[in-house]
């Protein structure tokens, strides 16, 4: 029989144990963020709604990359950062600083931008090549 001490050793270890577990698959490293992603911004003119991220290392260790649009237009981005599953970009188009703010999970980005016009609904996935 189950003493009350031990099951309550047996209960806080479980808990501990998933709540590392979950931590674990919270936390990101940068090299997760590494690739190609495809875009979408809802609410954006056309020729800013949707294309592809690159998001590279750069030589000083820091990550580095660009957003290409559907037109062909390129502008690099200003900075990236990563926190656990919180993915900020920013970028300058057209005079205008973007910024977002949006969750990682797996091969998968999904948040909103800030813009001059207001908040829009972003989403984003790897490419399919690079799966």
């Amino acid at each position: 029989m189950i003493t009350m001490m031990k099951f309550s050793s047996l209960l806080l270890g479980a808990l501990l144990v998933f709540g590392f577990s979950s931590h674990a698959y919270a936390v990101t490293d940068d090299s997760s963020l590494i690739g190609s992603w495809e875009f979408n911004v809802n609410g954006a003119p056309w020729e800013y709604s949707r294309g592809v991220i690159v998001v590279e290392p750069g030589d000083d260790g820091e990550l580095s990359g660009k957003v290409e649009f559907s037109t062909g237009r390129i502008v690099q981005l200003a900075s990236i950062s990563i926190e656990e599953d919180t993915v900020i970009f920013e970028v300058n188009v057209d005079g205008y600083d973007v910024k977002s703010d949006l969750k990682l999970s797996g091969d998968d980005l999904q948040g909103v931008v800030q813009t001059i016009e207001g908040n829009m609904n972003f989403s984003a996935t790897r490419a399919v090549s690079e799966r």
